[in-house]
This record gives structure tokens, sequence and C-alpha cells, in this order.
């Protein structure tokens, strides 16, 4: 479990002394998990949302209904399970490099967070700028308004998959642990939001569509994998 201390949190990992985290108040970090967990995650949600004739960019979660929905997630579970973990790694975005790198230069925690302390990538599923500067809180509250007033600003993966994502009841209730967004302590990892003033206590890495339909849902706090660079953790 998280031990408070004066400066943050700590993590007692079986093993191993306690590990310092500064800076994470309200964030709470459950127990550490294994990078594997976290790849895994990533490719089951990459293998849901294939569509036949589409490109990687204009990947989205087609309008499914639970059943179907659940009858595709185990099939890209027992898909995922059989492979060995460089087969993994090669299946996590091959054609960029630098996010298996930043996994595995990770440790992972199991968490919660607050959609106040979360941040999605700069122009996530190419939403405007402007939208995606603040926190996660901020970003659902603008794409919600959008959708509901049809905006033209919302475009391709979040005018179908966020609407799609809210009508199943797996992702809304966060009890399937492959559905979780990915998450890299601030200005790390991928950085996805490395351009922006705003700085969160987390950068969404994977699963921003699934993120901000969570938040418009209400979901607080959510569940998530989050990383940290091993080098920056104090023992």
């Amino acid at each position: 479990g998280h031990i408070p201390l004066e400066d943050g949190i700590g993590v007692r990992v079986p093993g191993r002394q306690l590990v310092r985290l500064r800076y994470y108040r309200a964030m709470k970090l459950l127990k550490e998990i294994n990078s594997i967990e976290v790849k895994r995650a990533f490719v089951i949600a990459d293998h849901i949302t294939q569509r036949k004739n589409l490109g990687n960019n204009h990947k989205f979660l087609k309008d499914l209904p639970e059943k179907a929905f659940d009858k595709k997630l185990q099939s890209a579970k027992k898909a995922i399970f059989k492979l060995k973990p460089a087969s993994l790694d090669k299946l996590v975005t091959p054609k960029w490099p630098k996010r298996i790198k930043a996994y595995n230069e990770s440790r992972w925690f199991l968490a919660e967070a607050s959609p106040k302390e979360l941040g999605v990538w700069s122009k996530a599923g190419r939403l405007p700028l402007e939208w995606t500067r603040g926190s996660l809180l901020e970003t659902a509250k603008k794409v919600k308004e959008g959708l509901e007033k049809k905006s033209k600003l919302i475009k391709d993966r979040p005018r179908h998959s966020i609407p799609n994502i809210l009508k199943i009841k797996a992702h809304l209730d966060q009890k399937e642990k492959y559905l979780f967004p990915i998450v890299f302590k601030t200005d790390t990892g991928t950085r996805g939001r490395k351009r922006l003033k705003r700085k969160m206590k987390g950068d969404i890495d994977d699963g921003c569509m699934r993120s901000i339909a969570l938040a418009i849902s209400g979901r607080n706090p959510i569940t998530i994998y989050f990383g940290i660079p091993k080098k920056r953790l104090a023992k």
C-alpha cells in the first residue's frame, strides 16, 4: 500500500526498500506491477479498435452492443496472452520504437487519479489544441459540450469513439484491467504534452478517448497504469 511521507508518498515494494515518490499527494499509487501487463493493455486495446480498410491513424471503436464488444475483447485477450514478451514488444507501435523504449525504461504502478490531475495528448484525436491544453476534466467538458452541439471541431476518432465508449459498461465500470488508460509522469515517457505549458501530474499515453469518456461519465478517480522513469525513483 501507499505510505504517506512529508514530501509525497512511499510505496513498500516486496523485497525492496521503500520507494519514495515525491509530488503525488492526491494521486494514489496502489501497487507496483509488471510492465508486461501495461504492454498487454496497449496491444489489446489496439487490437479491439482495428478495422478493415482503415489506416492506424483512423482507428476507432465502432458502435457495438455490449455482448459483441465483450466477445471482441475476450478474443483479443486470448490472442495476446499467447505472445511471448519479445513478440509483444514488437506489436507496441512497431513504427514508433520510442514507445516501447519508454515502457521498458519505466516502473509501473496501478494507480488512481482525478481527471483534474491528468492531461491528454496535445491535439489528441485531432481535437482543437485549445481543448487539450488543460486537464482531462477541462477537455472532457469541452468535448461533451461539443458533442451535444454537434460541433464540426470534433472529427474522426472523438466523434465516433467517445459516444460508442459511453455506451459500453465494460469501459465505464473499469472492472477490466486491460482497458485502463496508460499514463506517464508529466513530461516523461512518450511526452505527448511536452509543448504544452500547463503541466499535469500525469500525461495520458494510450487511452485518451477512453479517458475523456470516463471523465464525461463522471468517473472519479480513474484507475490507470502509471509509469515513472526508473532513474527518477529515489531508493
